[in-house]
């Protein structure tokens, strides 16, 4: 049996940090690979939408095409509306049955977790791998299977994007061909990642 980890975000831009935590998450859980699923539009993020889909994509081909445990899974971005964890997972299972599957989160959208819509189905379908900044207390939830993994990284997607924005020349922790391909193109502000 496969064991995948599912790993969301909007991704706008990837940059080192998503890739160190997926790596975390890779060897807590001792998973065969990562899935990297961008949203399309982040429930809690309708008022300012990322950046293209197809932009995001090649990003994060450009910053996964040599790790052989990452994989990209667009299944969010060829659906209409907000993208929701729980129909996610359940597409997913249905597809792949026999996959054991795993949701890699924050610590603190697992804090946030019962403000989710139904993550009582990602919780039948799933554990949950959550990642937690170094100590960083995790809530205690008994209704699901779980494992916490210490750690942080200092990159975020909007400080980037500020970055970028402002003309910086250098742009910390982000790969140097995807800050090429950002720079040919528009770049647009969604808060947070």
């Amino acid at each position: 049996m496969r064991k995948i980890g599912i790993f969301g975000g909007s991704f706008d831009p990837v940059h080192e940090g998503h890739l160190h935590l997926a790596k975390l998450a890779l060897d807590a859980a001792n998973l065969h690979e990562v899935w990297f699923l961008p949203c399309r539009i982040s429930p809690h993020k309708t008022a300012n939408p990322p950046s293209s889909g197809k932009d995001r994509v090649k990003w994060l081909e450009i910053a996964l095409q040599n790790i052989p445990w990452a994989k990209i899974e667009p299944i969010e971005l060829e659906t209409e509306g907000p993208s929701y964890s729980f129909k996610t997972i359940q597409e997913l299972a249905g597809k792949h049955p026999l996959y054991e599957w795993f949701w890699i989160m924050g610590g603190d959208q697992w804090s946030a977790l019962d403000r989710w819509k139904n993550p009582e189905i990602i919780g039948n379908h799933a554990s949950f791998i959550v990642l937690a900044r170094d100590g960083q207390e995790v809530e205690a939830r008994e209704e699901y299977n779980y494992v916490v993994v210490n750690g942080e990284h200092p990159a975020s997607s909007s400080a980037i994007r500020h970055a970028l924005e402002e003309g910086e020349a250098d742009i910390p922790y982000l790969n140097p061909t995807v800050l090429s391909e950002m720079r040919g193109g528009e770049v647009k502000g969604s808060a947070g990642a």
